[in-house]
């Protein structure tokens, strides 16, 4: 009941600090009552009543420490209130018997401001500061002056360390709350840390999954497609001894060039082709694979010079995709691969891929299909990929060109 105050919008503080404070309220209030007591009894006619008074007093208070914990539910205010009620009469008696216990009024104080809502608590302090001043007054050779200024300065610092105290709660308690909203604020930070990993992690894969997609279609699924080609070839009426021996060495060629890619995609390595020569080189092995109707020319414009490795891999992937589009779609009689260096150690890098087949439309979305498109795609990606870009220009009837421009990043 002693725990409980009026005042709702300061909630209770379960701190340490705040239980320490409501332990000195309490010891305050028994220890000027029992110098309250011995002061009275010596100077009482009647001492064993006046004992008797102040053991009662004390008792009813006890009585309020005892019943804190009871269950009031919404009367609880109320019956604090009563409590004090009868707590303050009784005092207000004892006073009228012997001044001595005058100075209790200090402890009331407190336990006025800590239970009643804010005005009845200041009226409460300014009845038992009245209470006092009259008991002091009534007292013989006691000065006018003193008696009345000793209480009331008494009741004022007793309001102020009151509303410090209430104050102080205040404080406490908002910080409970601000540490409940951070440790809540850090858990969902904590939540979307793991779901943002998870998301990362998620767009890896698919990352991962596109780039080894691209890596078969370009090299793999290019030697398959070369092999086919190639056998087709053989399957076509010529019986020339000469020429099938040159197809099945180009199959060979292409079959072993397959294993090759397909190892290297598996272990994510460089590229085979230029793991011993240049990308000029490498361009070049390209085109010598190509074989079958398909006439495939390169040309390098300007001083080859060392490239990072990740524009080598880059172009020559995406070479390889172009031509197997042109192998597979265009019809083409004629392709043609241009390098071009620029001038400077840093100037851009060009890479084209032209054809004279059939063409298409290229206002028509570039999208896997069944029937294709996955390739123009992956070059635009791994382009993209690189810091680049690549440009695809085609019309029906009028065979492709793609263009990619990509930065060098300075010599190796």
């Amino acid at each position: 009941m002693l725990h409980h105050h009026a005042q709702d919008h300061v909630p209770t503080s379960g701190t340490s600090v705040m239980r320490a404070l409501q332990l000195a309220m309490h010891g305050l209030f028994v220890l000027l009552l029992v110098i309250g007591t011995l002061r009275g009894a010596q100077e009482s006619g009647r001492p064993g009543l006046l004992v008797a008074g102040c053991v009662l007093l004390f008792a009813w208070y006890a009585a309020g420490l005892l019943l804190t914990q009871a269950r009031f539910g919404d009367r609880r205010a109320v019956a604090g209130r009563l409590w004090f009620l009868v707590l303050f009469v009784g005092w207000a008696v004892l006073v009228a018997a012997s001044a001595e216990l005058s100075w209790v009024a200090f402890a009331l104080f407190f336990l006025a401001l800590h239970l009643l809502p804010r005005w009845i608590a200041l009226a409460a302090v300014v009845a038992g500061a009245v209470v006092v001043i009259v008991a002091q007054l009534h007292q013989p050779d006691t000065a006018t002056v003193p008696s009345i200024l000793g209480p009331s300065l008494g009741a004022i610092v007793a309001v102020g360390i009151s509303w410090v105290y209430a104050a102080l709660r205040a404080e406490s308690e908002q910080r409970r709350l601000l540490n409940a909203e951070l440790v809540a604020a850090q858990e969902d930070l904590v939540s979307t840390h793991e779901a943002l990993a998870g998301a990362q992690r998620e767009s890896g894969v698919l990352a991962e999954r596109a780039r080894l997609a691209r890596d078969v279609h370009d090299t793999v699924a290019q030697g398959f497609s070369s092999i086919l080609l190639l056998s087709r070839a053989g399957l076509t009426g010529t019986h020339d001894r000469h020429q099938l021996f040159h197809l099945l060495r180009q199959i060979e060629a292409s079959a072993a060039t397959g294993l090759d890619d397909a190892r290297t995609v598996v272990h994510a390595l460089t590229p085979t082709d230029l793991e011993r020569s240049p990308l000029s080189a490498a361009l070049q092995r390209l085109v010598d694979r190509q074989g079958g109707d398909l006439d495939t020319r390169l040309i390098v414009d300007g001083a080859e010079r060392p490239l990072p490795t990740a524009v080598e891999a880059a172009l020559l992937r995406i070479a390889q995709g172009a031509l197997s589009n042109v192998r597979q779609h265009a019809r083409a009689g004629h392709a043609v691969i241009a390098l071009g260096f620029g001038a400077g150690a840093t100037d851009a890098l060009t890479l084209d891929i032209t054809d004279d087949g059939v063409g298409f439309d290229t206002t028509v979305d570039i999208v896997p299909s069944a029937a294709g498109g996955f390739g123009l795609r992956a070059i635009q990606e791994r382009a993209r990929e690189a810091g680049g870009r690549a440009t695809i220009e085609s019309a029906p009837g009028e065979g492709t060109s793609v263009h990619v421009e990509l930065p060098t990043g300075g010599a190796r």
